[in-house]
């Protein structure tokens, strides 16, 4: 299993990371040590039971991948209570377009059904959340 090379900085110093979401689900991807950020863009979430297997085969397992990012104990959606999971205001996908102060936008709970449609009124043209709600309506 090769690292990607950064898509954001090019930077060939990328690791495997964890991290939880606010179900308690662990998601694990390719992470940049240089800018800190996701490798990938569009983000791909790696499957556990391959990685488990390449994992095993050098004497690791998913316990060993270090957390970087952990939402278990967040709060419950703004709108109607369900649990939450952390939202910024700013979409990450339109991150060169806000300049580095980004990530100083908001951030506020939403549940996986209020996330969604928020992407549906406010980034229609987001590839990645238009493939998601087609996945998930099939």
């Amino acid at each position: 299993m090769k690292p990607p090379i950064c898509s954001r900085c090019g930077s060939a110093d990328v690791k495997l990371r964890k991290q939880v979401i606010s179900n308690g689900a662990i998601q694990i991807a390719w992470r940049c040590m240089k800018c800190k950020r996701w490798a990938e863009q569009p983000m791909k979430w790696l499957a556990h039971a391959p990685l488990r297997i390449a994992l095993e085969r050098k004497g690791y397992t998913i316990d060993d991948i270090p957390i970087v990012e952990d939402y278990s104990d967040c709060q419950p959606c703004i709108i109607c209570g369900a649990p939450g999971e952390s939202h910024h205001w700013a979409p990450q996908a339109y991150e060169d377009d806000f300049g580095k102060d980004w990530i100083q936008w908001p951030i506020e709970a939403l549940c996986l059904e209020h996330h969604r449609q928020w992407h549906r009124i406010v980034t229609p043209s987001l590839v990645f959340h238009n493939e998601i709600e087609r996945k998930n309506n099939d």
